[in-house]
């Protein structure tokens, strides 16, 4: 059974550590730095959980302690969040690894375990090294030096065997080091140990860039080895990568008069072996790549490697390759989980994720902030504790499979506007929670609101303009006639001309108010159901006369699908024949009028049509951003009113539903206001395309009856 003790003086870290971790493992607690050192000599501690936040004097009490009773625990230190100061002092007296708090149960977990085969590494190396004091003893005792004893019988072949089952048994326990720098000062320290080496160089490949350097040194000035790199093209390097084998400097010459090396290349291979100050160059193959070499230089001793020492230096090679693979491997892993933890962290959106058991497990700092909730106090908790308004939203999510897009909701405290997404989370379709993110949009509705402002202040401003430039022109005509009426009193010409005049423009100023009033109130909507057509065909009707009057021809394309809807038939009728007399007024030379309906589905590419057409950015703020098909009926009516007038200018489109702007001379330019209005209380959209000379298109869209 594994032993961990927490030091720490935080209940909630003594509580959270204990509950996190097997139940088969046995954990002590302490407050004091005296409570700790007491339960270290009665008891036999793995693991410490040692808290930052101890005083430097209780530290440093502790660790002068632990020195002197000769006890060396694996310390995981506790520090706080992003404080990178109190990390450094951690790494300065000999943590092995840093969590941060708030604790999170995995990452904990995740910690103990590399701490536990960390320390039964360090118990595996203890034994190797006091066997290694064992064998030289044994060398002494013979009077013989260790390269001699191999070739002696009987001890010779018994210290043989006993030397290769120590490199195994170390061999094997490098296995277990994930840290790479951590293992290389292994290597080179065991290697300088082991054979009594001055000096020991630890290099690696690097493949992309072509080339291998120094990565540890033993016995060299690192200023010398700090510029030196080795192209993987040439010297030592291409010779170890082609005969996979220990490349001794002595061979060198007999490899020349083989024919097997050429001179220049051996003074190249013998140019880099000098500048190492090096005898032997180790190949460390992984999957039949080479990556890295270990050098070692001559014996301190003065001897000459023999052959068992190229056995076990080949043995040993091997399993160095595996243990630098896979710690390679694991750093690339970590790196790329720091890189996703400093995103997640650093990221201006808030991440909640649960797990199926509904407890947080991941929640960021941009959570944290926006929620004003300190991690601490939701994580590996009910998601419950992070506010009904999110918790019920993630848990319908993972409850009943239902996903948000880009939802917004209010806080019910701060009353901040968020804009939601969620999603569930799987692993090959096997459900692993679900997460949400979520960001603030306070500050754009902010903006927003300006906005809306400034246009709705501009529009009436505009509005007020236009509306005095019509009464206006209606009053000119009255005014003059006025003005000329006392004089002309007698005058009985003038005086029915007078009248005529003044008859028709307090008949426009008459229209011009009704039609006010029409756009104006709210009376709602006397809904029923309605046939499109048959509206539509009154319409037509209507203006025959006016048709034939300007000289239009009609033509109809009605598809024979349904064309239903629940609406106020009255005002439609009064829509659509805004619309018409739009229409007509555009050809006073005459022309077609086509119109046309039928039933559409309002698909991404519809919704992009309409999004275009609609310049005054309405419907982008309403639907941007937000799952738009589920906003929306999907099967809508498109009529489609298509005149071949003069056309409308591209910048005057956008002015055309504007309240008395009209290009026409006797036109009051409320007729399109309406219509849109009326088309909008039916919860549909009209919009215009028009090119210049060729004519304009309407398009009005109203949902079908089954589509409500």
């Amino acid at each position: 059974m594994h032993s961990f003790l927490v030091v720490s003086k935080d209940n909630s870290v003594h509580n959270f550590i204990k509950n996190s971790l097997n139940r088969e493992c046995l954990i002590h607690t302490a407050k004091t730095s005296e409570e700790a050192l007491q339960i270290f000599i009665k008891r036999d501690i793995d693991v410490v959980f040692l808290d930052i936040i101890l005083s430097d004097e209780e530290r440093n009490k502790l660790f002068e302690n632990l020195w002197q009773l000769n006890i060396e625990p694996t310390i995981i230190a506790l520090v706080p969040e992003a404080q990178p100061i109190l990390s450094e002092e951690a790494l300065r007296f000999g943590a092995y690894e840093l969590l941060e708090k708030p604790l999170r149960k995995e990452a904990l977990q995740q910690a103990s375990n590399r701490a536990l085969e960390r320390q039964e590494l360090k118990r595996e190396l203890g034994f190797i090294q006091s066997q290694l004091k064992n064998l030289k003893s044994v060398s002494k005792d013979n009077s013989l030096s260790n390269e001699l004893v191999f070739n002696k019988q009987p001890h010779g072949t018994d210290l043989r065997l006993t030397y290769k089952e120590v490199f195994q048994k170390f061999s094997k326990a490098l296995a277990h080091v994930y840290d790479l720098e951590k293992l290389v000062d292994l290597t080179v320290e065991a290697m300088a140990e082991i054979f009594k080496v001055g000096k020991v160089v630890f290099m690696l490949v690097d493949k992309e860039g072509g080339f291998c350097r120094p990565y540890r040194c033993l016995g060299l000035d690192e200023v010398i080895t700090r510029d030196i790199c080795f192209s993987n093209n040439q010297g030592a390097i291409l010779w170890l990568t082609k005969n996979h084998q220990i490349l001794n400097k002595d061979v060198i010459d007999r490899e020349v008069e083989a024919n097997r090396l050429t001179e220049r290349k051996a003074i190249n291979i013998q140019k880099e072996m000098n500048l190492l100050q090096v005898q032997l160059c180790i190949p460390i193959f992984a999957k039949g790549s080479l990556i890295g070499v270990v050098a070692l230089g001559n014996k301190i001793t003065g001897k000459v490697y023999f052959d068992e020492d190229m056995e076990l230096l080949s043995m040993l090679a091997g399993y160095i390759g595996i243990a630098v693979e896979n710690a390679l491997l694991y750093q690339e892993v970590n790196l790329g989980k720091i890189h996703n933890e400093n995103v997640l962290e650093n990221i201006p959106c808030g991440v909640i994720a649960i797990n199926n058991d509904c407890k947080v497990n991941t929640f960021n700092k941009s959570a944290a902030n926006m929620l004003n909730i300190c991690p601490h106090d939701v994580l590996e908790k009910d998601v419950k504790n992070i506010g009904s308004v999110f918790a019920n939203i993630i848990l319908r999510t993972l409850k009943d499979k239902k996903t948000y897009k880009m939802s917004e909701i209010m806080h019910p405290v701060t009353c901040s506007t968020y804009a939601v997404s969620t999603s569930l989370l799987l692993d090959n379709d096997k459900e692993l929670g679900a997460i949400m993110v979520f960001s603030d949009l306070t500050e754009i509705k902010k903006l927003e609101s300006r906005v809306k402002d400034l246009e709705r202040q501009e529009f009436y401003n505009m509005l007020s303009k236009n509306m005095a430039h019509c009464v206006k022109n209606h009053l000119v005509a009255v005014k003059t006639f006025m003005d000329l009426f006392p004089e002309r009193l007698e005058d009985k010409e003038f005086i029915g001309q007078f009248y005529h005049v003044a008859r028709k423009e307090v008949g426009m100023l008459d229209l011009m108010i009704k039609k006010l009033t029409i756009l104006g109130e709210n009376n709602g909507l006397m809904k029923r159901k309605v046939d499109l057509r048959i509206s539509f065909d009154q319409v037509l009707e209507s203006y025959k006369e006016k048709m034939a009057e300007f000289n239009i021809s009609l033509i109809k394309k009605y598809s024979e699908e349904s064309a239903t809807t629940y609406g106020d038939c009255e005002k439609l009728e009064e829509a659509f024949s805004n619309i018409m007399l739009n229409a007509i007024e555009a050809m006073p030379d005459g022309g077609t009028l086509t119109v046309k309906l039928s039933n559409i589905l309002l698909d991404d590419k519809k919704l992009k049509e309409i999004s275009n057409y609609l310049m005054n950015g309405e419907f982008s703020s309403k639907y941007h951003g937000t799952n738009m098909l589920k906003k929306l009926p999907l099967k809508y009516i498109e009529i489609l009113v298509e005149d071949t007038g003069s056309g409308i200018p591209q910048e005057k489109l956008k002015n055309v539903f504007l309240p008395f702007y009209t290009t026409k001379l006797y036109n009051v330019g409320l007729g399109l206001s309406i219509a849109q209005r009326i088309i909008k209380e039916h919860d549909g959209f009209i919009f215009v395309s028009s090119k210049e000379k060729e004519g304009s298109k309407f398009h009005v869209l109203i949902p079908i009856s089954d589509a409500l």
